[in-house]
């Protein structure tokens, strides 16, 4: 018989244990937290660490003969500092002065045929001794006449660090003005960090936005960007907004050199129309361009994200304009660099969360989604069909805020836009912490457009596949070796678009990407056969919420987790010897 005193013992030892095993299930799901961050950061310090050797590898052999021009009493080349200067140091090892080349900063600005790699030497005091051509990839001819100008290769003479970095005033070479202004630009990118438009340096005004906006009375300077300028009535009504390609696209060569264009863009954020500003090309030829409505009109009603997704393959592929192909192709392939760099925050505002209706749309999605996962909402069959909808509809063709591997690899190694992108930075937070704190995969379950489409397709079949099990536990290994494809891509820089892989970029059809259009349609396939078959067999981000999603099992090790640490084993490997 048992006393008082031993079920209150044998109560209190059956707590201990509960508690302990309850202690040990956090722990353990706190090491696959941990797996995560891990992987995330060796991405990120690998890519970092890329960067680097990548700039070091493109930066010419300087010996200290070629700097006694400048520096005649030079023995030796001291390390690189952090801004990449290397200090001259003389038979004492006394610092004389120091050096910076423009390559690899300014190896994206292209004078009439290419980049130019150009030394500046500083002396102890800061000031430029001189400048010399080490490098460059424009024609023989341009690059003499520039050489040869004295007058130019001496202007930056007695400036210091800050006052060379501004080189607005500096008149070009004649007869090689696109190869001199190239220079001046990779100078001043190089010191300064930005990269001026001296090809291009009158700014918008007034009267070229009241080409589409006739009412327009003021440009104001956007608060999200500083390429952007809204245009406002007399009222003080915005009436759309413009911005322009250059500096952007000062690169892309047409016939004889680039062209700067106007984009105008309505008030809800759509391009309104397009036209030629200013160009180095031939006329009549940029003429035609400028006449042509079929060509101008072909980036009408694209959003400004759609249109720095455009693929500037496909871009190049735009039919151009009969008599100015070159130009205009030119035009129309730098069209999504200047609208990513129009995307770009403002440094004034780089602290301030910019909101836009996309993001107020993914909060209400969100919001919805956390109702539907936590309330008897999800009960509803009409309510969870009518969101499903919702989300293919809205969510997936039009807002496009999804969760991916391309993203969270893109966010690991260059850091989270969440001022940029603050709904999308929300979503992928709520993404990755609810299934650790609540037991439920919010994005998977809820959120997930295409995840939607595959329950709208459901049991739509009068029979179903029935797979053998040997076939189903290997496809359930699809997404762990999808995931390690995603670790070897971000951590090797292969060149290998990873929006490929998932379905997701598949609902912007109309700039996606076979592959993401082949996994898009298979995976909406096999799920009529098969419920849910894309989620089950073929998703890397679905796999990853799932390992982290806090469950009855979290006490126990299972082929999950050694599944991630040999994906954490992998990324340490390339981390360290690749």
């Amino acid at each position: 018989m048992k006393t008082a005193s031993g079920i209150r013992a044998g109560s209190e030892t059956s707590h201990l244990v509960e508690r302990d095993g309850h202690l040990g299930h956090i722990a353990l799901h706190a090491i696959r937290a941990g797996v995560f961050a891990a992987i995330l950061w060796l991405i990120r310090d690998q890519h970092v660490a890329y960067e680097l050797r990548q700039v070091s590898l493109r930066e010419d052999p300087v010996t200290t003969g070629r700097l006694q021009k400048f520096f005649p009493d030079a023995k030796s080349i001291g390390p690189s500092s952090h801004t990449g200067a290397r200090t001259v140091l003389d038979s004492q090892q006394q610092p004389l002065g120091y050096f910076v080349q423009t390559s690899p900063t300014s190896d994206q600005i292209v004078g009439y045929l290419g980049p130019t790699n150009t030394l500046l030497a500083f002396d102890t005091e800061n000031r430029v001794v001189g400048i010399e051509i080490l490098r460059s990839a424009d024609t023989v001819e341009h690059v003499r006449d520039v050489v040869n100008d004295d007058v130019f290769m001496t202007v930056l003479a007695g400036r210091s660090w800050e006052e060379a970095r501004h080189t607005a005033g500096v008149d070009a070479v004649s007869g090689a003005t696109l190869t001199s202004l190239a220079i001046l630009e990779g100078i001043a990118l190089r010191l300064g960090g930005a990269t001026p438009s001296l090809r291009f340096p009158h700014e918008i005004d007034l009267a070229e936005a009241t080409t589409f906006f006739p009412e327009a009375f003021e440009l104001v300077s956007d608060e999200s960007s500083p390429a952007i300028l809204d245009v406002h009535d007399d009222r003080g009504t915005t009436l759309g907004s413009v911005f322009r390609t250059s500096p952007a696209t000062d690169t892309e060569m047409g016939y004889q050199g680039p062209t700067d264009t106007l984009i105008a863009l309505d008030r809800d954020g759509r391009v309104k129309g397009i036209r030629v500003r200013r160009s180095y090309d031939n006329e009549p030829y940029v003429g035609y361009v400028r006449d042509d409505s079929y060509f101008l009109e072909r980036f009408n009603d694209l959003t400004l994200a759609e249109l720095s997704k455009l693929d500037p393959a496909a871009a190049a592929e735009i039919e151009g304009v009969s008599g100015a192909t070159m130009t205009s192709r030119a035009m129309a392939y730098g069209l999504p660099k200047a609208a990513r760099q129009a995307l770009r925050p403002s440094q004034g505002c780089s602290r301030r969360i910019v909101w836009s209706l996309r993001d107020i749309g993914t909060c209400c999605v969100l919001g919805t989604a956390l109702l539907m996962a936590f309330t008897r909402l999800r009960g509803s069959r009409w309510v969870r069909v009518g969101f499903h909808v919702v989300l293919v509809l809205y969510f997936g063709f039009l807002n496009g805020d999804m969760l991916s591997q391309a993203l969270l690899v893109g966010w690991a190694q260059s850091g989270v836009p969440w001022q940029l992108a603050p709904g999308l930075a929300l979503l992928t937070a709520a993404a990755l912490i609810m299934p650790a704190v609540s037991k439920k995969n919010l994005y998977c379950q809820q959120v997930c457009p295409f995840g939607a489409a595959q329950q709208l397709v459901r049991n739509r079949l009068p029979w179903k596949a029935r797979l053998p099990r040997v076939v189903v536990r290997s496809l359930k290994c699809v997404p762990g070796l999808l995931l390690l494809l995603v670790i070897l891509t971000g951590m090797l820089h292969w060149q290998l678009n990873l929006a490929g892989i998932e379905p997701f970029d598949a609902f912007i059809f109309w700039i996606a990407g076979a592959a993401t259009l082949s996994v898009a349609l298979g995976g909406l396939v096999a799920s009529a056969f098969v419920p849910m078959a894309y989620c089950r067999f073929g998703c890397p981000t679905g796999a990853t919420l799932n390992y982290l999603r806090y469950n009855a099992k979290s006490n126990r090790c299972s082929r999950r987790d050694f599944g991630a640490m040999g994906l954490l084993m992998v990324a340490l490997a390339l981390r360290f010897w690749a």
